[in-house]
């Protein structure tokens, strides 16, 4: 069997290399798929289904998961020139990713590992009440405890992420060597981003003149959130130099 020579030049006058569907190629797809799910899900008229109340709540959840999903597919396709370092202090991974490296967990790490659990617990918590609400009660306790639930869990996902909170672990904490963003602690963050998405949809769906407003603070706080916390990792990075 030959060696893949993709990665090798070619020489003068030589017919380019026909392109290939690798594994990269069909994660990227399988992304972007998923990610078209989410307005695909949220225009289908789910109220004339005649679901019942959990199945209704069932469904921006499905569709909010599998936007994040499809992101954190797209995040792992590898660039199609991956960044090269030359600095023996400072090594890349194939991918261009700094390498990481695994050390013990603490008291620290465990507590926030619980504390994780329990604002996840109180996101579930939010869902069951609004889908299976008392009498004479709304959808608003349930929005708003996923919706505080959530924010807290997506605050502590960025900063920890960031480095300035510990990481949610209970044996091994895997850090990047060289400064970046601790991935760690990114499904705490993508699950608190769930919770308050989803709580704002509903809200929204029942009335509620808040829920926009969230819905757009989210959007503008999401753009902002990934450069942000890019710098403050970057600064640890270069503190630690």
């Amino acid at each position: 069997m030959r060696d893949d020579d993709r990665g090798a030049p070619l020489a003068p006058g030589a017919p380019p290399l026909e392109h290939r569907l690798d594994r990269g190629t069909l994660v990227g797809c399988l992304g972007i798929l998923c990610v078209l799910a989410l307005p695909a899900i949220l225009f289908l008229p789910v109220e004339t289904w005649d679901l019942p109340p959990w199945g209704l709540r069932l469904v921006p959840l499905v569709a909010i998961g599998l936007a994040l999903i499809g992101a954190t597919l797209l995040l792992r396709v590898p660039p199609a020139t991956p960044p090269r370092s030359r600095d023996p202090l400072h090594p890349l991974t194939g991918r261009g990713a700094s390498p990481v490296q695994d050390l013990p967990a603490g008291p620290r790490n465990r507590a926030a590992l619980l504390g994780v659990w329990l604002l996840l617990a109180l996101c579930v918590g939010g869902y069951l009440v609004v889908s299976f609400p008392a009498r004479d009660v709304g959808a608003l306790p349930g929005t708003l405890l996923a919706s505080a639930a959530g924010a807290a869990l997506l605050l502590y996902g960025a900063l920890a992420a960031a480095r300035r909170l510990p990481l949610p672990a209970w044996r091994w904490v895997r850090v990047p060597i060289s400064g970046g963003l601790a991935p760690q602690a990114l499904p705490s963050a993508a699950a608190g981003a769930l919770a308050v998405a989803w709580a704002l949809i509903v809200a929204a769906g029942e009335g509620y003149a808040w829920a926009p407003l969230g819905v757009g603070v989210l959007i503008v706080g999401g753009a902002l959130a990934g450069p942000a916390a890019r710098r403050l990792a970057a600064r640890e990075g270069d503190g630690r130099r």
